[in-house]
């Protein structure tokens, strides 16, 4: 099977599926693999079998790219969270070295071709300019410094987002990869994480100059991010993004985004995690009928997590769900 006969494909481009596919954006579940395998994952052939029994059908091809850097430590309850930074001085931002691309293109390279041969998707995850610096400075100091100095905002912003230009012209382009998704985590449960109007003026015009060369080249463009998506959905639509993943279910009514943007957008996401974590295996069944009878209507959907299932998540709870995806 071609990668475009892919449903994951199909469903990113708003083509009808015959049944709902299955992305797991973010999975860090460690153990599950040797669960179900019978082995860690050692090497890509493994990730392909672990994939292709999830009944994922893409591989994730490493891109580096330009980021300020950021630091998570684990709270008493297991859960990993950003700890905030602080003011990251300029110069000796623009004074690290970019990636080295050719290496990158190379070992980029052996992956694809390994997903091929399986007719698997192929998919980079990049930073996203707020998202990169905002978990760099911490969200208090991006507050204050995006009011009391937007020069040095603007200027973190343009260095994110000209090295994602930079990965896409040195490594994605190139290659031809099949996906490109921005790791974008801008919203609480309630809204944007800043005044919108600002969020706008940071965030539009940078993004609609790195997504367009990907644009032209046919290259699937998608974001992440948790929170309330409204405003966010309504940003994405007006850039052309494909998909966007998330769709917090803490914050979002699955079928009210489906209603509103489910014709312009792929929607990915929305099974709770914590839910996950609590439930019961028939209580995780329904809940996945659940979801996946609202996201199917009208097609555009893609069934996942709306962030990272971690191994405190019992794993007969996640296969369950599993389960009903592979079978609805």
């Amino acid at each position: 099977m071609s990668v475009d006969d892919t449903k994951l494909m199909k469903a990113l481009r708003g083509q009808p599926t015959e049944s709902v596919p299955f992305w797991e954006v973010w999975f860090a579940m460690k153990g599950l693999a040797e669960h179900v395998l019978g082995k860690p994952i050692a090497d890509v052939a493994d990730e392909i079998a672990f994939a292709q029994y999830m009944g994922w059908e893409y591989l994730r091809i490493p891109v580096p790219a330009r980021h300020p850097g950021s630091t998570t430590a684990t709270a008493s309850d297991g859960t990993a969270h950003y700890v905030p930074g602080g003011r990251v001085d300029l110069d000796e931002l623009y004074a690290r070295p970019d990636p080295d691309w050719s290496a990158a293109a190379e070992t980029a390279q052996e992956r694809m071709k390994l997903a091929r041969a399986e007719g698997m998707v192929t998919i980079a995850y990049l930073p996203w300019a707020f998202h990169a610096v905002c978990t760099a400075l911490g969200l208090g100091n991006f507050g204050l410094l995006a009011y009391d100095d937007p020069e040095y905002i603007s200027a973190m912003f343009d260095w994110v987002e000209a090295g994602v230009r930079l990965a896409i012209a040195e490594v994605v382009i190139p290659l031809g990869l099949d996906v490109v998704l921005l790791d974008g985590d801008c919203a609480f449960k309630n809204g944007l994480m800043i005044n919108p109007r600002m969020f706008r003026d940071l965030v539009f015009e940078r993004t609609r100059d790195t997504v367009a060369p990907l644009r032209e080249a046919g290259i699937i463009y998608t974001l992440h991010s948790d929170g309330k998506a409204d405003d966010l959905l309504t940003l994405l639509v007006e850039l052309d993004f494909s998909a966007f993943h998330g769709v917090e279910a803490a914050a979002n009514d699955l079928g009210d985004i489906k209603r509103r943007f489910g014709r312009d957008i792929t929607l990915m996401g929305n099974m709770d995690v914590v839910f996950l974590t609590h439930a019961t295996v028939a209580e995780v069944r329904a809940a996945t009928e659940q979801m996946l009878t609202i996201g199917m209507e009208g097609g555009r959907y893609v069934a996942a997590c709306n962030t990272s299932p971690l191994d405190y998540i019992p794993y007969d709870n996640y296969l369950a769900m599993v389960d009903v995806i592979w079978n609805f």
